[in-house]
């Protein structure tokens, strides 16, 4: 998949690059100007090492983390055991299914040790694009609190025709190979729009985007790939819960 991935885009490992290092960066962030310890909850965590980025970097700040996936779960808690076993007892990793919202929230209460009374950042990476908005939205709104003490940050796909012509062949190519070798029917898109109208129905307010454009800028000081917003495919957007 990364062959073919390459020949598409070269360079498309700073898509991955920027969009990780900006979640990181601004997760970070919230952690530090919060006035108490704050939870972390990774949906479909697969195999990323973000809990013990955050952990290395926090690790009196965080009181847990909360990690969900359909499968894999006991392995991964296993390799934590094994190469952190200074985090390993924070990180909970849970098996659930997103598309069942109710057995979702059982799972993270019972199996994470999840306590809605604790300031939470909710970080969906890597998933809007296999999950309808209804599932999206539902999600989101386990977390909802009525004081929005909460953070959410999901990563997202912009529909093609936000994207600048002499750009769109890259992720056209990109997930044409991914539906295809996943075997997936489709990928979804949301626009500013569309992703603040899902967030908006899980409860959240405050929400902001942030293009490839700017991310691009924030992490590298320039903008070499992505001159002008439209030139990004890859937003992530934030808000309170």
């Amino acid at each position: 998949m990364k062959e073919e991935c390459d020949r598409v885009c070269p360079w498309y490992g700073e898509v991955t690059l920027n969009r990780k290092w900006f979640i990181r960066h601004f997760v970070s962030g919230i952690v530090s100007s919060l006035n108490e310890p704050c939870q972390i909850i990774i949906p479909a965590a697969g195999k990323s090492p973000l809990a013990l980025e955050l952990l290395d970097a926090f690790t009196d700040r965080i009181e847990r983390v909360i990690e969900t996936d359909i499968t894999g779960m006991a392995e991964k808690h296993q390799i934590y055991a094994r190469t952190a076993p200074e985090h390993a007892g924070r990180i909970r990793c849970v098996t659930a299914d997103l598309f069942d919202r109710t057995g979702t929230f059982r799972a993270i209460v019972s199996g994470g040790g999840y306590d809605p009374g604790s300031p939470s950042v909710i970080i969906l990476e890597g998933i809007s694009y296999y999950i309808p908005q209804k599932v999206l939205s539902g999600a989101a709104s386990l977390f909802a609190s009525a004081p929005k003490r909460n953070t959410i940050v999901v990563e997202s796909l912009l529909p093609c025709r936000l994207v600048n012509r002499e750009k769109r062949h890259i992720p056209k190519g990109i997930w044409d190979i991914i539906i295809r070798m996943c075997c997936l029917e489709k990928t979804m898109t949301y626009s500013p729009e569309e992703m603040e109208q899902t967030l908006r129905s899980a409860g959240c307010d405050r929400i902001r985007h942030y293009p490839m454009h700017d991310i691009e800028r924030s992490r590298t000081g320039t903008n070499r790939y992505f001159p002008t917003p439209a030139d990004g495919w890859i937003q992530v957007t934030t808000g309170r819960l």
